[in-house]
């Protein structure tokens, strides 16, 4: 007798089958079709975690149906290079900007980054990208360039005039630090590569792990 005042059945053949709910009676009449069921099903769920891949998309992480998400999206294709950006900061740990080392370090970094799968090439900015320019009022009208002086060389003559370059661009503050002891490379991400790939946030990141120069400390930041 159980504690219950019931007796307990030794022998299953002695046992009611159609005692016991619906669904108990679903269950333990057919206990062979339930298990293989639940074996097909693990099987089946199985498969299916081996297709699961990792999908970091920008998009993602953002609150899409916000409505000033929602108007960023609808203009997103005219305000490329906006959002979905890293921001590589290189600083002179030994003086400013205003090295001819410094420079030459911060040119070879540009280079490398600019050539990474994924960047927006066309948005990329940093102090030798030729669309950071200054602008001047002059007697003649308005003049202007890239901030890193035509024929360039290093000399001191050609970083005072990048230093005046720069003085007029407007750029201090934004993409040099108020220091002067610090630049950064502004790095804007393409949400698919030219084969219609969604961009590859892992390889970008083993893309991105560059070697600090002896004299310098690089860090990067999203």
């Amino acid at each position: 007798m159980t504690a219950s005042g019931q007796s307990t059945i030794k022998d299953l053949t002695n046992f009611d089958r159609q005692s016991g709910s619906l669904l108990e009676r679903l269950l333990f009449n057919h206990r062979l079709a339930v298990v293989l069921f639940c074996v097909l099903i693990t099987a089946l769920l199985g498969w299916q975690a081996t297709k699961l891949e990792l999908n970091a998309s920008f998009e993602k992480t953002i609150p899409s149906a916000q409505p000033y998400i929602v108007n960023f999206l609808t203009y997103q294709t005219e305000l490329r290079g906006l959002g979905n950006a890293i921001r590589v900061a290189v600083e002179n740990t030994k003086g400013t900007i205003y090295d001819a080392a410094y420079l030459s370090t911060l040119q070879k970094i540009n280079d490398e980054v600019f050539l990474i799968p994924g960047v927006d090439r066309t948005f990329m900015k940093s102090l030798w990208t030729p669309n950071t320019r200054w602008v001047g009022v002059t007697e003649e009208g308005l003049e202007g360039g890239p901030v890193i002086p035509q024929g360039y060389d290093g000399s001191p003559a050609s970083l005072q005039r990048l230093q005046a370059n720069l003085a007029r661009s407007g750029e201090i503050g934004q993409i040099v630090a108020l220091d002067a002891k610090s630049s950064i490379i502004y790095v804007p991400l393409l949400d698919k590569d030219a084969q219609g790939q969604s961009l590859d946030y892992s390889a970008l990141s083993r893309s991105m792990s560059l070697d600090s120069p002896k004299s310098l400390a690089i860090s990067s930041k999203g």
